[in-house]
């Protein structure tokens, strides 16, 4: 069970911002920063953390990020998590689920009216959302437990079971974006394998989905399989480790799909450098 209250920062002294200042912002980010926000598999902390680089030092804007927690995140054994819609249609039903997710947010006041909106493109990319509609658009939100930090925090920590693995489990304390992270290149790696599944998906899945062939239905289910599971894709290309199912062994996936994988590789690795020089301008490192 969970143990500790969620840490939290005052958010009161934040600046507020006319509507369309933060529709500026936004409308950047969304449509103009490469940032990807098609694959909502994973990588929401390395995406939440890029725009919140950007809104410090390309608009000035003083923001924080709300963090939530499904029940999955907060409590052994567990498996209620956060959902939403898979418009590429890579996960299972249709459906991809969260333990927990991350964005912006910001202060709004448009005449006499202020309020939280959160930066969100992967839910909506046409607006900055009220925190109510925001949470409104994930299902099983009404049991999760959320929290509001300073941009500075990057990623939380898990706790350690009784047999000292590491478990999915909240341990209720958070981290910046400082080393090992930020030498590892943790944040442009995620970046770097949304861009490449997106890529992969729309050249190689989507047409054996519309292709509709009996003879595609294996090849499909396995690339759906590999590049549709955003912890295959870290183990497989960020960290050079094999997935956790037999179709995304290294073993599998080089033997039955090299080429593909030969391309992704090359796609991954292309994106990091990009996204590196990203970072390092926004970090102001060299």
């Amino acid at each position: 069970m969970i143990n500790y209250q969620l840490p939290s920062d005052d958010i009161a002294f934040l600046n507020s911002y006319p509507g369309a200042d933060i529709a500026k912002a936004f409308d950047y980010i969304a449509n103009h920063s490469h940032l990807t926000f098609d694959f909502p598999q994973g990588g929401c902390q390395q995406r939440s953390h890029a725009m919140s680089m950007l809104l410090h030092k390309k608009f000035s804007v003083q923001h924080c990020k709300v963090w939530i927690f499904a029940p999955a995140a907060l409590y052994d054994f567990d498996e209620r998590t956060l959902f939403v819609e898979d418009k590429n249609q890579l996960s299972p039903s249709n459906t991809v689920h969260w333990n927990y997710h991350t964005a912006p947010m910001v202060k709004q006041t448009e005449g006499k009216k202020t309020e939280y909106m959160i930066i969100d493109p992967s839910l909506n990319r046409d607006k900055p959302l009220p925190i109510g509609d925001w949470m409104q658009a994930m299902g099983n939100s009404e049991c999760c437990r959320y929290t509001f930090l300073m941009p500075e925090k990057y990623f939380f920590n898990c706790k350690y079971n009784d047999y000292s693995q590491l478990t999915n489990v909240f341990d209720g304390t958070f981290f910046e974006f400082t080393n090992p992270a930020k030498d590892n290149l943790v944040l442009e790696k995620g970046l770097a394998v949304n861009d490449m599944a997106i890529l992969i998906f729309k050249k190689h899945i989507e047409p054996l989905m519309t292709a509709s062939l009996i003879k595609n239905e294996t090849k499909l289910q396995d690339l759906k399989d590999i590049f549709g599971n955003a912890t295959a894709l870290d183990l497989l290309f960020a960290q050079n480790l094999s997935g956790n199912t037999n179709n995304t062994s290294y073993r599998y996936v080089l033997g039955n799909y090299g080429a593909i994988m030969k391309e992704a590789k090359q796609v991954f690795h292309e994106r990091l450098i990009f996204w590196t020089k990203f970072t390092n301008e926004l970090l102001g490192d060299n």
